[in-house]
């Protein structure tokens, strides 16, 4: 009962007044009947009374519809209200997210304007707020290219008909009112349900910097910051392509290497040469036009690209005065230092359709030109290009080859001089080719020295010759004592793996250390001279001994060649072969040679002996071995095999007795 709601005033009062007006009906009903009055008057009233009566019902349903049309103006307001508080809650919200979104935002019109800008876009713009909202279109702040490609894209003409378009994202420049400029990441997506837009800007100006930088360093070379060879390649490859749309385009290449730049590494460091690479490129560079690339493809190797050229002699005329330029002496650490260099240049390159090949011919003249005698350039030509394609078929085959094994070594006998028998051999290699036949090493050493295929090859001969040694000094017992010379590359004796190859090889033949005597050049020996005498004293806890060839046409230092525990001097034989020619030079040469070798306890074997009087003259000179057509010619193993069973055979005969290499071979 205590949830009945109230009975509104007016409600009571009509119940009062029908209330009475039917009792008073009543009433006086009753006295008219018992009176017998006129009955009209009363049914008048009662009709009166009726009326009343629905009146009154009428005005309690009206009054029950107010009620209840107040409550629910009530309940609305009170969900009004609410929604009220939850927008409010909802654009705070969005207000804050819109504020603190960590990158410049803005909210936009179809024709660009800006009705809405956060701090961070305030910040970064270098306007006051009340200047940018509902006044500036924000692509004002964009570089004019961004600008023109999203009108052509016709980005916001969607919006204006009614239909849907997707966000876009893209990189732009900003400019602020400052006309400072940054790298922005744009995302602009439109807005569900209206027809505005939110811009979204984030500063990558760091980022872009960075990647500008790693750009920069993957393309340049760190030392002299020129171009490297990939940026290089893409240049050539441009002005390729350009020669071929434009008839009146010309360029050339030119390839240029440092003569005797090792030597500056090895006698004043490692860092006095990068300052001179610094130096020397500066000059260089200095001393071309502004269209010209120059570039470093590393070590002492550059490359020049000279653009839009009037004739194929410019070139040559460019590469003659930049030797001018480089007999110049360079300052580097408090010194003058000298850095000529040799030049390749390929200035017809017309024909050429990859970058590719002209680089190689550019490198193919400039070692030409060092084979000349460096300091010098050397234009390429059908000659040079006919015999580039010959090396490159003889590197082909000899990869082949060494894939194979179609290598041969021939053995040339060394002798005692004092009795003309045998002490040893050296080994020769040969190829046998399939098509050209037997090529001796002159026609392809050369070669697998520039390629490196000269490791592989020289063990393969070390393996052989050693086996072979192994199986006569088998047959032969302690009859007699024979060692193997074999010529060993400066690039194979420096390789770290050197000493392992070596005694891998003695412990697959079996062969006794000290049997194998390495051959190296005394120029080869002298180039890394600090690093020769580590390793060569390496060499005696192997048991091995070293050999110095060719010796007297290098540059040999006697305090290295006194530090070097070096066994064997063998003396050139342009120096043998003149002792007769030239009796008051080439002997004094020899007998110094001799002399200063066994004043270091050294063996000397002379060789190219030729003729009987070279022969006395060395034995005169107190000369121990030698080698050369007198004794003997290289020899096949079928050769060899049937020299150790003539010895073999003698020694059973005369077991005491010595013999002549000669009787031994016309047996």
């Amino acid at each position: 009962m205590g949830n009945k709601k109230p009975v509104p005033p007016l409600d009571q009062v009509g119940l009062i007044i029908i209330g009475t007006g039917a009792a008073l009906f009543y009433y006086y009903l009753e006295k008219t009947i018992q009176t017998g009055q006129n009955i009209s008057v009363f049914i008048t009233m009662g009709i009166i009374l009726l009326i009343s009566l629905c009146t009154q019902l009428l005005i309690n349903s009206i009054n029950r519809s107010k009620s209840a049309l107040a409550e629910a103006n009530e309940n609305l307001e009170m969900k009004v209200k609410e929604r009220t508080t939850e927008l409010r809650e909802s654009e705070m919200k969005y207000r804050t997210i819109f504020e603190n979104t960590g990158a410049a935002t803005v909210i936009v019109e179809t024709d660009g304007t800006i009705s809405l800008a956060n701090s961070e876009f305030v910040a970064i713009s270098g306007y006051e707020k009340k200047d940018i909202e509902n006044k500036k279109s924000w692509l004002n702040f964009i570089d004019k290219k961004t600008h023109r490609r999203l009108l052509n894209d016709k980005v916001f003409s969607g919006r204006e008909h009614g239909t849907n378009w997707e966000a876009k994202n893209f990189e732009c420049e900003f400019f602020d009112n400052d006309n400072n400029k940054k790298d922005i990441l744009c995302t602009l997506s439109p807005i569900p349900g209206t027809d505005k837009s939110v811009v979204y800007l984030a500063d990558i100006t760091e980022l872009k910097k960075a990647e500008r930088q790693i750009y920069h360093q993957a393309f340049h070379d760190t030392l002299t910051d020129l171009p490297n060879r990939a940026l290089f390649m893409e240049i050539l490859n441009m002005a390729i392509r350009r020669s071929r749309r434009r008839a009146d385009y010309h360029f050339a290449v030119l390839y240029l290497d440092i003569d005797r730049f090792k030597l500056v590494n090895d006698s004043l460091g490692h860092n006095v040469g990068d300052k001179l690479l610094i130096a020397f490129a500066n000059r260089i560079k200095d001393s071309l036009r502004d269209i010209d690339t120059l570039a470093r493809f590393g070590g002492d190797e550059f490359v020049i690209l000279l653009e839009d050229i009037e004739s194929d002699d410019y070139a040559s005329g460019v590469a003659k005065r930049l030797q001018q330029e480089l007999k110049r002496p360079f300052m580097v650490g408090g010194k003058e230092v000298f850095a000529l260099a040799s030049f390749g240049v390929v200035s017809n390159t017309i024909d050429y359709a990859q970058a590719e090949n002209i680089i190689r011919d550019a490198d193919a003249a400039m070692y030409h030109a060092k084979e000349n005698g460096k300091a010098q350039y050397k234009v390429f030509d059908k000659k040079l290009h006919k015999k580039a394609m010959h090396l490159l078929q003889r590197e082909t085959d000899l990869r082949k080859a060494i894939h194979i094994n179609q290598f041969e070594n021939h053995y040339q006998p060394i002798v005692d001089l004092k009795t003309a028998s045998l002490v040893g051999f050296e080994a020769l290699i040969r190829w046998n080719h399939p098509q050209l036949g037997l090529i001796y090493p002159g026609s392809f050493i050369s070669i697998a020295e520039e390629t490196g295929l000269i490791i592989p090859i020289t063990r393969l001969v070390v393996e052989a010759a050693c086996n072979d040694l192994q199986k006569w000094q088998e047959q032969l017992g302690d009859q007699i004592n024979l060692s193997m010379n074999v010529n060993i590359s400066i690039k194979h004796f420096l390789l770290p793996s050197f000493l392992d190859d070596i005694q891998a090889i003695l412990d697959k033949t079996g062969l006794d250390p000290n049997r194998l005597k390495l051959e190296i050049t005394e120029t080869a020996l002298m180039e890394d001279a600090d690093d020769t005498i580590r390793l060569v004293n390496r060499l005696k806890d192997y048991d091995l001994q070293l050999v110095i060839d060719d010796f007297g046409t290098g540059y040999s230092s006697l305090s290295y060649l006194q530090r070097l525990p070096i066994d064997t001097l063998k003396v050139d034989r342009s120096f043998v072969s003149r002792i007769r020619n030239e009796p008051d030079g080439n002997r004094n040469i020899v007998e110094a040679i001799i002399s200063l070798a066994h004043r270091l306890d050294m063996i000397v074997v002379a060789e190219g002996v030729e003729t009987q009087e070279q022969y006395a003259i060395l034995l005169e000179m107190n000369c121990q071995l030698g080698q050369g057509k007198l004794f003997s010619m290289p020899m096949n193993k079928k050769a060899v095999d049937e020299l150790i069973q003539n010895i073999l055979h003698f020694y059973q005969q005369h077991p005491d007795q010595l013999y002549p290499l000669a009787d031994m071979l016309s047996n």
